[in-house]
């Protein structure tokens, strides 16, 4: 059973994130110990001490999943030039919502010499457009267009975003768990 699988757990669960929100807000807002915080919203020390002990495990281990995530991400890409990656890409990738399209393309061009079949068929597989598939591997670059007023020149993705890859992947018949980043 999980966690929080019945209503009162669930709320018993966000009961605690919120206060454990609370109390490590106190403490890095306000620069209060977790004595002061603790007594600021009325609960026990140990129970305060062991919220903020847990709040830290969970960062240190959602920040080593991170860098676990990106490290697998440059493995998959060597030579990629990063640097021509925008601020947005790079926020995109290191927040998990999108990956390299090489990753992806390289599978796709993989899975094309082994069947000899074209993207047309992974686009029928997927209901979307064969310039859309090819566009979101970077294989096509997205048109120029005008927008208010602003002129903005074609261009060739990067990146493509996770539940978009996740689809072509299982599409491929690939379990997305086996690429890096999904």
């Amino acid at each position: 059973m999980a966690v929080a699988d019945r209503p009162n757990d669930q709320l018993a669960v966000s009961g605690a994130q919120s206060l454990t929100g609370r109390l490590v807000g106190l403490i890095e807002r306000e620069h209060l110990s977790i004595a002061q915080a603790a007594r600021r919203v009325r609960m026990p020390l140990e129970t305060a001490g062991m919220l903020v002990r847990l709040h830290a495990i969970e960062q240190e281990a959602a920040e080593s999943e991170l860098e676990e995530r990106v490290d697998d991400i440059q493995r998959q890409c060597p030579g990629e030039d990063w640097w021509s990656y925008s601020d947005r890409q790079h926020t995109a990738l290191f927040n998990g919502s999108a990956i390299p399209n090489r990753i992806v393309r390289e599978l796709v061009e993989a899975w094309q010499q082994h069947t000899g079949e074209g993207t047309g068929r992974l686009a029928t597989q997927l209901g979307i457009s064969d310039e859309a598939v090819r566009r979101s591997l970077g294989l096509v670059a997205l048109p120029g267009r005008v927008k208010y007023g602003r002129r903005y020149p074609t261009r060739t993705q990067k990146t493509i975003r996770v539940d978009a890859a996740g689809r072509i992947v299982r599409a491929l018949r690939i379990p997305p768990c086996e690429v890096p980043g999904l």
